[in-house]
C-alpha cells in the first residue's frame, strides 16, 4: 500500500468516528438528553475509555492514557462539536443542535393529554 492511501484510511476512520459520535450527540440533545462534554478514547489494547467533564486538552489526555485515537464532544449553546485525533491527524466537526428549534416550532403545544 503506498503512503498515500495509509495516510487517507487513517483519516477515513478519524472522520467516520467523530461523525458517528456528533450524530449520537445531536441525537441526545433532540431527545432532550444533557450530554455534557465528554472525551472518548480508543486505548492502546483497542479499549474505549471516556471520561465526562474534563477540562485539559485533548492531546494532554489522549497521552497520559496511551490512547491510539481520541475525541472530544461538546456542546456550546446550540451547537454539538466532536474534535479528533488520531496520532498526528486532526478533524473537527460542527452541528447545530436541533432541539431548540423544535421548542420554538412547538411553543406552549401540549403533545398529548391524560384523560380520566
Amino acid at each position: 500500500m503506498e503512503a498515500g492511501a495509509a495516510d487517507l484510511s487513517t483519516m477515513d476512520g478519524l472522520l467516520e468516528d467523530a461523525q458517528g459520535l456528533l450524530e449520537t450527540a445531536t441525537d441526545a440533545v433532540q431527545a432532550g438528553v444533557g450530554t455534557g462534554d465528554w472525551a472518548v478514547f480508543i486505548g492502546p489494547e483497542g479499549g474505549v475509555q471516556m471520561i465526562a467533564g474534563s477540562e485539559s486538552s485533548l492531546e494532554s489526555l489522549a497521552w497520559s492514557r496511551g490512547a491510539r485515537s481520541a475525541w472530544r464532544v461538546s456542546r456550546q449553546g446550540a451547537r454539538v462539536r466532536v474534535e479528533g485525533a488520531k496520532g498526528d491527524r486532526r478533524c473537527m466537526l460542527e452541528s447545530a443542535a436541533r432541539d431548540g428549534v423544535v421548542r420554538r416550532l412547538l411553543g406552549d403545544v401540549r403533545l398529548y393529554e391524560v384523560g380520566d
